[in-house]
């Protein structure tokens, strides 16, 4: 077991030294790999800031109750305590009819015509924001039932609209994100694939040596899968980076929208995991695109 591992070692060091040898062509590898990585990566902390925004206070749908005319102050008071205890409601705020009154003066600018009204028209109202298991339509209009069945509400307005629209882009802007993904994922093993070509083309003459002298092909083959390998990795490593530099470039509009929407930061930021991810993704992909274009080339070379 320590002599398989010690001969692996061996190849992964010679791979890497072989690859300072050529630091152009290597750099040119790793750069494109960056760059396919790179576009899907992006796509996705785009769609996950976007998830990210739409779960604060404003991104989420609200749910206006409307109190029948009859209604008291303090039975008002009493509904909007049950509300806040409702295991689906993560927020709500209580509007008196003369915060109602005040707001729609202040909108419609209607002071001369209000102050006809005698006796204010508006009942008191609550505005109540679901928490995060339940911002789904499906949910948001159980929600709406069941809350239309406590004494003392006369109507509930739920405006699904912006919502579904919401919902509609980031699902599309979603299956965008894995078409491209997939589709960069097999231009990534073609370019590593020609790679890998290439440097069996050039190192022909030493495969031809290393079989004549009795060498098996996965010997032949081993450090050309570990050039797919390290391409990979170096790659994804070089996107992150990539990845970074662009949220710095970002960072301060990003933080005076933040504000707006009263978040410290809008920008997702991956996990530990998600990191190992990518590159491992990099490194599966480089270590296929090495093996297909080995299997395919490797057995035209014969000693002669």
């Amino acid at each position: 077991m320590i002599t398989y591992f010690s001969r692996h070692l061996q190849v992964l060091f010679a791979t890497l030294g072989s690859m300072i040898r050529t630091p152009l062509t290597s750099a040119n590898t790793i750069a494109i790999i960056a760059i396919t990585l790179l576009l899907p990566t992006l796509l996705y902390v785009t769609v996950k800031s976007a998830e990210q925004l739409s779960g604060n206070w404003q991104g989420r749908p609200q749910i206006s109750i409307f109190m029948e005319a009859d209604v008291t102050s303090q039975e008002a008071e009493l509904i909007y305590q049950e509300l806040q205890l409702h295991p689906a409601i993560a927020l709500a705020e209580l509007v008196s009819p003369q915060q109602a009154l005040a707001e729609f003066r202040t909108l419609s600018n209607m002071d001369y015509e209000l102050d006809f009204l005698g006796e204010n028209p508006l009942p008191a109202s609550i505005v109540v924001m679901p928490d995060d298991a339940n911002t789904q339509s499906d949910r948001l209009l159980a929600l709406k039932d069941e809350l239309s069945k406590i004494e003392g509400i006369d109507t509930i307005r739920l405006d699904l609209d912006w919502t579904d629209r919401f919902n509609a882009i980031l699902l599309a802007v979603s299956r965008v994100a894995g078409l491209l993904s997939a589709l960069l994922g097999i231009g990534l093993l073609l370019i590593v694939g020609n790679t890998i070509k290439l440097l069996i083309l050039n190192r022909r003459e030493e495969i031809e040596i290393t079989r004549l002298v009795g060498g098996s092909n996965a010997f032949v083959r081993r450090p050309f899968l570990y050039y797919g390998a390290l391409f990979g990795v170096f790659g994804a490593v070089l996107a992150l980076l990539l990845l970074l530099g662009a949220a710095y470039l970002v960072n301060e509009p990003l933080s005076r929208l933040a504000e707006l929407y009263q978040r410290d930061t809008l920008l997702y930021s991956l996990s530990i995991i998600e990191i190992g991810v990518i590159i491992l993704v990099g490194a599966t992909l480089g270590w296929v695109a090495a093996r297909w274009s080995v299997g395919r080339h490797l057995s035209r070379i014969k000693p002669q």
